[in-house]
Parts: C-alpha cells; sequence; structure tokens
C-alpha cells in the first residue's frame, strides 16, 4: 500500500486535491501522449495552465529529476527562492512525482492543504502550490518532473 494524492487545476484555475488515497497496485500512476496528465482519478477534464517558475520547468519535452534538503519553514519563510512567491508558490509547466524520502512537509494549494510523511508519493499536476515544512528538522525529497505542452 502506498499513499497517493493527486492535484489538479479546477475551471476556474485554482488548484485543488482530487485524491488522497492508499492505493495497493504496483503501478501508481499513468499517463500517455493522449493524456500527458494522466487521467483524472474524479473524471473532470483536465486544466491546463502557464508555468510561474520557469526557472524550476524541465526543459519542453525533457524531464528533471531532483533530489532536495527543504530547511524548516521559520528559516525559509524569509528568503526568495527561485522567484517563488513570498509564501513560495508556485506552478510548473510539468507533472511532478514527487516522494518524501525523511520527515514531513505541508503540501498547499489553493483549496486545501494536507501533510505529506515518508514514503507518501505526490502526483502534482501543473497545479499552483507551494512546500511548507513546519518541523525543526530537514524534509528530504526528490521528484522527478516531466514537461508537458501548455494549452
Amino acid at each position: 500500500m502506498a499513499r497517493r494524492i493527486v492535484t489538479a487545476n479546477n475551471a476556474e484555475g485554482r488548484s485543488y486535491f482530487v485524491s488522497d488515497e492508499e492505493v495497493d497496485d504496483p503501478y501508481l500512476w499513468e499517463s500517455s501522449a493522449a493524456d500527458p496528465m494522466g487521467a483524472d482519478p474524479g473524471g473532470a477534464p483536465v486544466h491546463f495552465l502557464p508555468t510561474t517558475a520557469p526557472a524550476i520547468d524541465p526543459p519542453a519535452g525533457g524531464t528533471k529529476c531532483v533530489r532536495f534538503a527543504m530547511e524548516p519553514w521559520k528559516v525559509l519563510q524569509h528568503n526568495n527562492y527561485l522567484g517563488l512567491a513570498a509564501d513560495g508558490f508556485h506552478r510548473t509547466a510539468s507533472i511532478d512525482y514527487i516522494t518524501i524520502l525523511s520527515g514531513e512537509v505541508d503540501l498547499l494549494l489553493d483549496e486545501g492543504r494536507t501533510t505529506v510523511r515518508a514514503g507518501d508519493l505526490v502526483i502534482q499536476r501543473n497545479t499552483n502550490h507551494a512546500w511548507h515544512n513546519m518541523t525543526d528538522q530537514p524534509t528530504e525529497f526528490w521528484g522527478v518532473l516531466v514537461s508537458v505542452p501548455v494549452e
């Protein structure tokens, strides 16, 4: 079993949690050329939006693999990283597969917030989001960002 958290944009362009569930399948997510973000678990149409953080985006048609240690939010909140908004919100033109390796971090969307812990998987689909580590220890995670053409 794995906890899988899936995000999306609603018709108004606001990010929200589509699903947050335990899945018992070795194939945790699938996409295709015809459906690059993967089928919405709730059946809703997928809304693509332009990036707000081009420095983070993978190259067009490519991927980017990152491993990152995030300091506690009380340290980061006073810095501006990669042109992110003051509260850390940003959106990439990609589908991102993110796994927490150690610690925990809060994932904030326009409509909601959840705590993501070691072993959890986030399927971040072109949504406005921020990461806040509200603990006193760094949180380590890795992710793969896959370029998706934005309409």
